[in-house]
């Protein structure tokens, strides 16, 4: 199942760096903050994933 999540939460990952480049492209920086911010919660919870055993 870790799997699966790990493959979920990196197309997540993906989306936001596209929002990112649409925020910046459009000049919105409230969009670019929040899709940091998106970005860099998918890869602390792709981390703590990976650090839990297996279950």
């Amino acid at each position: 199942m870790k799997y699966i999540d790990i493959v979920g939460l990196s197309g997540f990952s993906v989306s936001g760096l596209l929002f990112v480049i649409s925020s910046i492209r459009a000049g919105d920086p409230f969009s670019l903050a929040g899709s940091i911010v998106w970005i860099i919660s998918c890869l602390a919870w792709i981390a703590a994933l990976l650090r839990t055993p297996n279950s």
